[in-house]
């Protein structure tokens, strides 16, 4: 069997409990280890201050400030020799010593979306926690979590923020009125992380046309969010290339991704038609290892009789299974890269990460 039956755990309640405990134990660890180890990397690696940076170039901490800053009150020649010398010394602007000077908290908001997402319960959102831990912490920035519910908390508590979730979603304008630094994440909007996403499944969609794979159906996650919709464009270019019938379906989340995904497969394998589909592309790896688990206890064999994908190569769920792999430590650098160009004044720009395929057992 693809997937071992003992991850049901006596209850379809409990799908995937031990997974998901082992996931946030190894996280803890790795965070736990990483802090132990944050005072050496800050006291090797001393950056050039701000003193030094007027030392050279022979002129006022005020001076500097303005040409940093983009603010008038010096030359256009003195600004660019400034920039040009800041550029050489690699000077980085401490982003803590800024906002405590000017009276701000170095917190930065992690902003969720609304419901029906949850932190708890979306493996993704944990290992991206984790990686934008690791980045804001060698930034001296503090991350916190705040819901949905809860946005009216940020402007108090944090000095700016990461959004994440890609949902379309009214949490940029608010933002954008109290003029509050931000990033979003896989939206493209303002400044942002995106990610390739339509373009993995494309080359997915492709790599199972030449398995010989010809009646595909994508299933989808909540299709009416951006990452969904960049996901189904992807399969949608590549089944129209292909000259193939386009066929998806969406979950409707309730307990968890695995779990609805099963349920609603389940519905499907034990209908007195036979199942029309030789691969099912999936949105996520969530939902595939539930479709997964229903298409063997209906007696499928995975992949003999039916190709089963997902994507985001997410550690404890995606070990068997063809993926596409997203760099999450890379849109964490990203994301707090440009989080960083936001609290200097610079204009947004999106930076997009690439994805891979990963080729498993599944198909």
């Amino acid at each position: 069997m693809l997937l071992k039956k003992t991850i049901w755990m006596n209850s379809h309640e409990g799908f995937l409990c031990l997974s998901l405990v082992g996931l946030i134990c190894d996280i803890l660890k790795n965070l736990i280890l990483y802090f132990k180890k944050s005072d050496h990397y800050f006291m090797s690696n001393k950056s050039v201050t701000i003193h030094e940076l007027a030392n050279l170039a022979g002129v006022s901490i005020a001076s500097v400030s303005r040409a940093l800053n983009g603010k008038p009150g010096i030359s256009d020649t003195l600004r660019a020799r400034i920039l040009s010398l800041s550029e050489e010394i690699n000077y980085q602007p401490n982003v803590m010593a800024r906002q405590l000077i000017s009276g701000k908290t170095p917190v930065v908001a992690l902003c969720m979306p609304p419901s029906p997402y949850e932190f708890s319960d979306r493996p993704y959102f944990v290992h991206l926690y984790q990686a934008l831990t690791l980045y804001l912490h060698r930034k001296g920035l503090v991350p916190v979590l705040f819901a949905y519910e809860n946005i009216d908390q940020v402007f108090s508590q944090a000095s700016s923020a990461i959004l994440l979730g890609a949902t379309e979603d009214d949490r940029p304008e608010i933002f954008d009125r109290q003029k509050f630094p931000y990033v979003t994440l896989e939206t493209g909007v303002g400044a942002s992380v995106v990610i390739d996403e339509a373009n993995g499944v494309y080359k997915l969609t492709h790599y199972l046309f030449k398995k010989g794979r010809k009646n595909m159906l994508f299933l989808g996650e909540n299709i009416d969010i951006s990452t969904s919709q960049g996901r189904l464009r992807g399969y949608r270019k590549a089944i129209n290339e292909l000259g193939l019938q386009e066929h998806f379906n969406n979950v409707s989340r309730q307990i968890s991704s695995s779990l609805s995904a099963y349920r609603q497969m389940m519905e499907h394998f034990q209908s007195s038609e036979s199942f029309p589909y030789d691969a099912i592309i999936c949105a996520n790896d969530e939902l595939a290892v539930g479709v997964i688990q229903a298409a063997e206890d209906a007696g499928y064999k995975v992949p003999e009789d039916l190709s089963v994908t997902g994507f985001d190569d997410l550690p404890r769920f995606s070990n068997k299974i063809t993926t596409i792999h997203q760099d999450i430590p890379k849109i964490a650098e990203a994301a707090v890269c440009l989080l960083s160009e936001q609290l200097d004044g610079l204009p947004p720009r999106v930076i997009e990460v690439m994805t891979r395929l990963v080729s498993r057992e599944s198909a």
